[in-house]
């Protein structure tokens, strides 16, 4: 018993969900609990509270943010975390696939670009990559 405390303690990763759809809260946390049990997987559903928690939760590791919230537009959200966590990886999570988007993305320092159209075995595999310290790229737009 003492061995899977130490074990949780050691693997355990703060992640934090900033989207305004409860259904993407819940789809998520089952995939990264299915992938690591030990997260601790933490949720805000709108830009203010999202930098609020993020600021709070010092073992933040992870922030998987939604570039389309409620009074955000382009790379706002980005930005403002970026700025408020700059030791935090944050990674886009967004139903807009479109090149052009995923390069300023990735020009204000995201980690890693996760379309939310993903089939479910693909934002699994996406998720681990991420987890694992990779980065995660959707294949370019077609036209």
């Amino acid at each position: 018993m003492v061995a899977g405390a130490i074990a949780a303690t050691i693997f355990r990763m703060d992640v934090l969900l900033v989207d305004d759809h409860p259904i993407i809260h819940e789809t998520l946390r089952a995939m990264l609990r299915s992938l690591r049990p030990a997260i601790a997987f933490h949720s805000q559903f709108d830009l203010d509270a999202g930098l609020s928690e993020a600021r709070r939760l010092a073992g933040l590791k992870l922030v998987l943010l939604d570039l389309g919230l409620p009074g955000c537009s382009g790379m706002d959200a980005l930005v403002k975390f970026r700025a408020a966590v700059p030791q935090v990886r944050v990674v886009v999570i967004s139903a807009d696939e479109d090149d052009e988007r995923v390069r300023a993305a990735f020009s204000e320092g995201a980690a890693s670009y996760v379309p939310k159209t993903l089939r479910p075995k693909a934002m699994v595999d996406a998720l681990r990559t991420i987890l694992d310290g990779g980065v995660y790229t959707p294949p370019p737009a077609r036209a």
